[in-house]
């Protein structure tokens, strides 16, 4: 067989794999309990658990990377062949992804520190406190910036945002009820020092986010997998493991 006609073979080989093209996909998600964690040193969480069932589904491979939600989102919009999760699916992000799920619903509130001199009732009051820290790129981040609040201190990771309100470096921090109480512990904070306010921002649905260049069959494939494990029973037995609390 001549040398050419070997390279042509290969370069079939690798251009119809599937398994192949499945390798080229990146799967990446954050460090933020419940929804993806690390538990003596290995990779679970609540969404995490869903997509290794999905990836079974689906016959892909497990590799699923841990970064920093700044770098995660800012690929997933960069592309190729990036899969993000858990992402909030919001009318800003709507048309920059594609989308699979929901995987989870969760509500989100002010949080504040108990005992504190912090009173309020309604969004605009939350206007005036000093500070309210939160995390870069979240939803609640750009909810709160559409209306009007120019008290925001961004961080990178939402740990910091109640190290800050326990250290009394200002007076609220939004975040979703699945999220709270794991990110409190995560940051050795007592949970009793905290109290969640009366003040619901909104309700929102967490997706598995594809970059725009992965085809239409693929994110199908995933959303009817997706379908299928809520059909069989796994994923309510993965959610109440979850959120039992």
């Amino acid at each position: 067989m001549k040398r050419s006609e070997v390279l042509l073979i290969l370069f079939s080989l690798l251009l119809f794999n599937p398994s192949i093209e499945a390798n080229q996909y990146k799967i990446m998600t954050e460090n933020f309990a419940p929804f993806g964690y690390f538990e003596n040193k290995k990779l679970t969480g609540l969404s995490v658990e869903i997509v290794r069932e999905i990836l079974k589904l689906t016959s892909l491979p497990d590799n699923i990377q841990v970064h920093p939600w700044a770098r995660v989102y800012r690929e997933a919009q960069q592309g190729p062949n990036k899969i993000v999760f858990s992402m909030a699916r919001n009318p800003d992000r709507e048309r920059q992804f594609k989308w699979v799920g929901p995987l989870i619903a969760d509500k989100i509130y002010f949080y504040k520190r108990k005992g504190s001199s912090t009173h309020i009732k309604t969004m605009e009051d939350a206007k005036v406190v000093s500070k309210i820290m939160l995390t870069r790129d979240f939803p609640e981040h750009k909810f709160l910036q559409s209306r009007g609040f120019t008290n925001l201190t961004l961080t990178v990771r939402p740990t910091q945002t109640f190290k800050m309100l326990i250290a009394q470096r200002g007076e609220l921090v939004p975040m979703g009820e699945l999220a709270a109480l794991n990110t409190i512990k995560e940051a050795n904070i007592d949970h009793s020092l905290i109290e969640r306010t009366n003040i619901k921002l909104f309700e929102t649905e967490l997706y598995i986010a594809f970059s725009k260049d992965i085809s239409d069959n693929e994110v199908n494939k995933w959303q009817q997998a997706l379908d299928q494990l809520k059909a069989s029973g796994k994923y309510a037995i993965i959610l109440k493991k979850y959120t039992l609390h």
